[in-house]
């Protein structure tokens, strides 16, 4: 397909889903029923903490998730039988993020193989950006550490909503129009899109404003609020795609430009930056197993 027809054919598609957007059309994620039932849950300060373990031991990924974070905090001292326990040793605060990161690996699982074999990168990349930008609000200070890493997790969360929407688009035309949903199509709508489809799910789950910062916009950092969860995904996001986490084409030069302006934006000085990425790898690939 010529660059021409590519640019016209993104173009379009933009038209259509913005304008589905506008009008409250655009078919959304819905928040999964456990989710919705646990948050609502952990709304009240003094929560009923068996009715919460009586709604996760539903949804065994969850609970396994919840389980193996107990787990880890309990390498100090002391032992976790069981998700009552998990429950009572990580808090709600903890519990909280740990949903929000349950629903958003959801969206980024497929039955279909090109839509998963697209989303690994994105979900590896978010995974990346989330660790480094809670050790970021973790070893600076000035913004909350969970907030930074669910704002990193999610700062994507539009791309596989988008890939979705493209692969119905085919499957409706495709008998039609063989061939029509190139590479450049495909890579092209997603990423004009996805920062605004991401808005929306961000509105429609009811996540926290600075969340919804973070997944505004990944490039221009706020000067005005030099440590804001937004401006710690900017630079995590940016330390990520050079420490090999990218979905697609980057610019070197704009990659270096952003870590040096997040540098001074946030206070991380080189040594603080290698002991970030130091392990990033390994951190990654066990979360996301």
């Amino acid at each position: 397909m010529s660059s021409d027809k590519t640019s016209k054919l993104v173009a379009q598609l933009e038209q259509i889903v913005l304008g589905r957007i506008a009008a409250g059309k655009l078919v959304l994620p819905i928040m999964p029923i456990v989710a919705t039932k646990c948050m609502a849950i952990l709304r009240d300060n003094d929560f009923q903490q068996k009715k919460l373990v009586t709604q996760i031991e539903t949804e065994p990924l969850l609970a396994a998730m919840i389980l193996r974070s107990a787990l880890a905090a309990a390498h100090g001292g002391g032992t976790v039988a069981n998700v009552d326990q998990a429950v009572a040793r990580i808090g709600s605060s903890a519990l909280k993020a740990l949903i929000i990161e349950y629903m958003a690996r959801e969206l980024f699982r497929s039955a279909d193989t090109r839509i998963q074999q697209a989303s690994k990168k994105v979900w590896e990349h978010s995974l990346a950006v989330a660790h480094l930008a809670r050790d970021i609000a973790a070893l600076t200070g000035g913004v909350d550490s969970d907030v930074c890493y669910l704002a990193g997790l999610l700062h994507d969360v539009g791309k596989p909503v988008i890939a979705a929407m493209l692969l119905e688009c085919e499957r409706h035309l495709g008998h039609d129009m063989p061939g029509w949903m190139d590479v450049a199509v495909w890579s092209g709508t997603i990423e004009l899109l996805h920062r605004k489809v991401g808005i929306a799910i961000a509105t429609e789950w009811k996540l926290p404003d600075d969340v919804a910062a973070g997944i505004r916009d990944c490039s221009d950092y706020d000067v005005g609020n030099r440590k804001c969860a937004a401006n710690v995904v900017r630079f995590a996001n940016a330390l990520a795609k050079r420490e090999g986490f990218v979905t697609g084409p980057i610019d070197a030069d704009d990659v270096d430009a952003l870590i040096m302006v997040g540098r001074s934006m946030i206070g991380a000085d080189d040594a603080l930056i290698a002991r970030l990425a130091g392990g990033l790898v390994d951190r990654v690939s066990q979360t996301a197993a």
